[in-house]
C-alpha cells in the first residue's frame, strides 16, 4: 500500500521485505503440523524453521516504520483519511469476505459438515465483529491502528534525539515485552506497568530508529550476540520440552515476547549493515525486479492463504515428503503462485489500487 519513488528506494529494506514475506509463508506452512507432530523427526525440522524465522512479523512492522515515519514522506491528514486508510480498510474487507466465503465451501468439498443458512449469517457477522475474520488478517487491524496513530508518532520521531529513542526502546522492551511475559509465564500480576507500550507501535518506531541511526561497533556486537544466544536458547528449550514432556512450549514464540523482539532487532540491524556494506549488492539498488518483488509483499501476504487452502484441499503438507525439502518447496510454490496472482491484479484497474 505504501509506495516509494524509485529515487527513494532503500536496498536493504526492499531485500529484507522480500525475504520477510517468504519467511512468513514458511511459518504458515510449518504451522499446519507444528502443533500435531511434536516429538517426530518432521517436528524437529518444523521447529527449527519456526525458531529461525519467528522475527518475521515484527520486522514487517519495522519496515513500515521506515517509510511512514520518514519526515520526507507526505502523510497529511487528508492523504491518510482519503487514500491510505480507505485502501487498507477496503483491502481488509475484500479479503475477509473472500476467505470467509471459502471456509464453508471447503467444508462442503471435504465433507466435514453441512453448512446451514445460520452458518453463513455467522460468517459474515464475524467479519465485522470478530477479532480477526481470518487467521492472518489480524495484521491488517494492527497496521490500520498504527497508521491512525502515525501523525502523532511522527511528532515524536521528528524531534527525538538518539538518546530519546534508546530510552523509548528500553521502556518498550521492559514494559511492553518482559513484564507481560513474566505475568503470563508465571501466572503473576506485576501491577506496575505501562500498558500503552504493549503494542506493535514500538516495532514501528524501532524500525525507523534502526534505519536512521547506526549502532556503534560495541552495540552491534552486543545485539548480534544476544540474537544468536536467543535463537540457540529458543531452539534448545522447545526441543528439550518436546523430548522430555512430549509437549509444545510456545512461551518464547509470541510476537511481543522479549525473545522474538531481540531476534527482530538482530535480523533488522544485521541485514541493514550487511547489505549497506556490500559493494556487490549495492549495484542492485533501484533494480526493477527487486523493487517489483518488494512492492508485491503486502499483496502476497493478503493472497497467500488461498494457496494454503488449495494445498489443504489436495492434502499436501510438510508430511507429504521430507520436511527439510517440503517446507521451502511448498513455501516457494505459495510465494510464486501468490506473486503471479498479485501481478495479475496489478494489471486490473480499480482492483490494483484497492485490494493489494
Amino acid at each position: 500500500m505504501t509506495k516509494l519513488e524509485n529515487r527513494d528506494r532503500i536496498l536493504y529494506s526492499d531485500i529484507l521485505r522480500t525475504f520477510t514475506i517468504y519467511a512468513v509463508l514458511i511459518i504458515h506452512i510449518c504451522g499446519v503440523r507444528w502443533y500435531s507432530t511434536v516429538g517426530t523427526a518432521e517436528w524437529y525440522v518444523l521447529n527449527t524453521f519456526m525458531t529461525m524465522l519467528r522475527w518475521c512479523i515484527p520486522v514487517f512492522f519495522m519496515l513500515s516504520g521506515i517509510i511512514i515515519l520518514d519526515p520526507n514522506y507526505n502523510l497529511s491528514f487528508k492523504k491518510l483519511y482519503t487514500r491510505t486508510l480507505p485502501r487498507l480498510i477496503v483491502a481488509l474487507l475484500f479479503w475477509a469476505i473472500l476467505y470467509r466465503t471459502l471456509s464453508p465451501i471447503t467444508s462442503i468439498i471435504l465433507n466435514l459438515r453441512e453448512v446451514t443458512i445460520e452458518d453463513w449469517k455467522r460468517i459474515y457477522t464475524e467479519i465485522i465483529f470478530s477479532t480477526s475474520p481470518w487467521h492472518h488478517l489480524w495484521f491488517m487491524y494492527a497496521i490500520i491502528s498504527i497508521y491512525i496513530l502515525a501523525p502523532l508518532i511522527r511528532v515524536f520521531t521528528a524531534h527525538a534525539e538518539k538518546k530519546h529513542y534508546f530510552y523509548f526502546l528500553i521502556l518498550y522492551f521492559i514494559f511492553g515485552s518482559v513484564i507481560p511475559k513474566i505475568n503470563a509465564a508465571y501466572n503473576v500480576s506485576i501491577s506496575f506497568g505501562i500498558y500503552e507500550l504493549y503494542s506493535y507501535t514500538g516495532y514501528f518506531i524501532a524500525g525507523y530508529f534502526f534505519s536512521k541511526y547506526d549502532l556503534t561497533s560495541i552495540q552491534k556486537k552486543i545485539l548480534y550476540t544476544a540474537g544468536i544466544l536467543t535463537f540457540a536458547w529458543m531452539l534448545f528449550w522447545s526441543t528439550y520440552t518436546a523430548a522430555t514432556e512430549n509437549s509444545l512450549s510456545t512461551h518464547y514464540f509470541e510476537n511481543m515476547g522479549p525473545h522474538t523482539m531481540i531476534l527482530a532487532f538482530f535480523v533488522f540491524v544485521f541485514f541493514k549493515n550487511f547489505i549497506n556494506n556490500s559493494q556487490k549488492l549495492q549495484k542492485f539498488k533501484n533494480n526493477k525486479y527487486i523493487t517489483l518483488l518488494a512492492s508485491c509483499s503486502l499483496g502476497i501476504y493478503l493472497a497467500h492463504d488461498l494457496f494454503n487452502v488449495l494445498l489443504n484441499l489436495l492434502n499436501i503438507n510438510t508430511g507429504t515428503f521430507p520436511a527439510i525439502l517440503s517446507v521451502p518447496i511448498l513455501a516457494l510454490f505459495v510465494y510464486l503462485a501468490s506473486l503471479i496472482l498479485v501481478l495479475i491484479i496489478k494489471k486490473i484497474p480499480v482492483l490494483n489500487k484497492w485490494i493489494i
